[in-house]
């Protein structure tokens, strides 16, 4: 899980991350938080590889309310929590589908409630879904379940956790619908599933178990996509 916090107050954003880790710890959860200073300089880096945006609604150069104004613009899917010493602003949020907020001073009792909350919202939203066309039928694939995609002639085979899928369609369209899932294209034959990777070795890819190649001209447009999505300090 991917988590910006965006706070100008040194103590409440140091306090924020350890309340995090502190929680993920106990939890086992892996999370990667990114910090920053200012609405600004959120929006300025941003990218839609987040999964959850904390906000201070309080900040000098551009305060919480308008970063997440422009950053619904960019992004529909990301959970953004405010955290201000002022209920009010509660109201406003509704208009950026605000998924939470937090009051400051923060403690860890009520930090625990909302995290739970939010966790819990933020695995509903996983679950999404794509229809594929078999020889058959239509089926409903959970992408979640999607391990990688393999093209062979002129079907894809669909390598879920439990099974496997024969689809008629074509990898550019598969790559086209599955890209701002969590995917990418690691050689012409295979589409990989980012979160089952396990490690890379050269121009090999263990995803969830399978050991796939990585094309050359593709190795640096991959290892960049990796990283983006689960952050540089954990590869």
């Amino acid at each position: 899980m991917k988590i910006a916090i965006c706070e100008d107050n040194q103590q409440d954003r140091k306090r924020l991350k350890e309340f995090i880790l502190q929680y993920s710890e106990e939890k086992n959860l892996l999370v990667n938080i990114d910090e920053y200073t200012d609405g600004m300089e959120l929006i300025d880096h941003y990218n839609k590889l987040f999964d959850i945006v904390y906000l201070d609604i309080e900040m000098e150069m551009m305060n919480g309310m308008a970063a997440a104004e422009k950053l619904r613009k960019h992004d529909e899917n990301v959970m953004i929590v405010f955290v201000t010493n002022y209920v009010q602003y509660a109201i406003r949020g509704y208009s950026v589908n605000a998924s939470d907020f937090l009051l400051k001073p923060l403690t860890y009792f009520n930090f625990e409630e909302h995290f739970k909350k939010v966790i819990h919202q933020f695995e509903r939203k996983k679950e999404v879904f794509i229809s594929v066309k078999t020889n058959s039928e239509i089926k409903r694939i959970d992408v979640d379940q999607i391990l990688f995609v393999e093209s062979q002639g002129h079907y894809l085979y669909l390598n879920l956790k439990a099974d496997i899928f024969t689809v008629l369609d074509t990898m550019k369209n598969m790559e086209k619908r599955l890209s701002d899932k969590g995917f990418f294209r690691c050689n012409n034959g295979y589409i990989v599933n980012l979160k089952y990777v396990r490690s890379v070795d050269k121009n090999t890819v263990d995803v969830g178990g399978h050991l796939l190649p990585i094309s050359r001209p593709r190795k640096k447009l991959f290892m960049e996509a990796l990283t983006d999505y689960i952050g540089d300090d954990l590869l």
